[in-house]
């Protein structure tokens, strides 16, 4: 009896082998992919993080300009302007 076991399954090794060398190849295709996705994430949360910090200074340069001391700095350098009762001293040796 065990030969005529043997007659009707010998089809199960070979199908196993089949089965745990489509399973490898998958495994190794699926690593190397996760592998690039992590790396791919990384990447991005680099580029985040940069952009946060930009975000930041942007903010703090933002909040610096709209100050009333910056505006009037701007206003006399850049556009000449000064206050009511400002007297303008003009050095002509320049």
């Amino acid at each position: 009896m065990a030969i005529r076991k043997t007659k009707k399954s010998w089809w199960l090794t070979p199908l196993l082998a089949v089965v745990l060398i489509y399973a490898a190849f998958t495994f190794t295709a699926q690593s190397n992919e996760l592998y690039i996705l992590n790396l791919e994430i990384k990447q991005l949360e680099q580029k985040i993080a940069k952009e946060e910090e930009e975000k930041q200074r942007l903010m703090k340069e933002r909040d610096e300009i709209s100050s009333d001391e910056s505006i009037e700095k701007i206003a006399r350098e850049k556009l000449g302007m000064v206050k009511d009762g400002e007297r303008v001293f003009v050095d002509t040796n320049k």
